[in-house]
Formats: C-alpha cells, sequence, structure tokens
C-alpha cells in the first residue's frame, strides 16, 4: 500500500491495535533504496506476510516522512523500514541493515 498522508499514518497505522505495520521509506532517485526495495520486495517475508506492508516515497511526502521520524524519534533516513505493532516502532532499520527474516523473526 502507498502512505501519503499523515491522517493515513495515524489512523491506519498508530491507531491500529492489533496488527503489525511495516513502512518501506524509499527515495526513487537514489541506486542503494532502489536496491534495498527490490531486494525486500524478493524475500519471502514479503511475498508470505500478513502484515500490512506500506511504501512511503520520501521525495512526494517528504514532510510526511519527516514527522514520522520527529514523533517516533528515529533518523529520518532512506532507504529505512520501520516496523509498527500497537502504534510503536519496534524495530527500525536502514541501508544495508534492512532485513526482510529478522523482521519475520519479530513476529
Amino acid at each position: 500500500m502507498i502512505l501519503k498522508e499523515e491522517s493515513q499514518f495515524n489512523q491506519e497505522i498508530l491507531g491500529d491495535t492489533t496488527g503489525r505495520h511495516v513502512v518501506f521509506k524509499h527515495s526513487p532517485r537514489c541506486g542503494i533504496s532502489s536496491f534495498a526495495l527490490k531486494s525486500f520486495e524478493r524475500s519471502d517475508y514479503f511475498k508470505s506476510s500478513n502484515d500490512s506492508l506500506w511504501l512511503l516515497n520520501v521525495l512526494e511526502s517528504r514532510d510526511l516522512s519527516l514527522e514520522i521520524s520527529k514523533n517516533m524519534n528515529i533518523r529520518h533516513e532512506s532507504p529505512q523500514i520501520l516496523v509498527f505493532s500497537e502504534g510503536k516502532v519496534i524495530h527500525y532499520a536502514s541501508h544495508s541493515d534492512i532485513d526482510a527474516d529478522l523482521i519475520q523473526e519479530l513476529s
């Protein structure tokens, strides 16, 4: 799913008390970000996950990306992955530290 609006983030991700949400912050202008996203999309976790998977284009939704980083007290980076459960970040990673297998193990 595409994440574009702060209201969407607040309602769908922070407001959900039952499921997990994974937000992939991506810059289409960055080769490293494109490589990380493709690698993530090829993972078994991505193909079979019951988690809600979100893509946040940091170029199109920069204000939202910065706001999320500020509110979650996490440095803004791209590529970056944030895992939310019960409205809180339970895991985050950026660049080469993005590991779909690790995210799957968090279940």
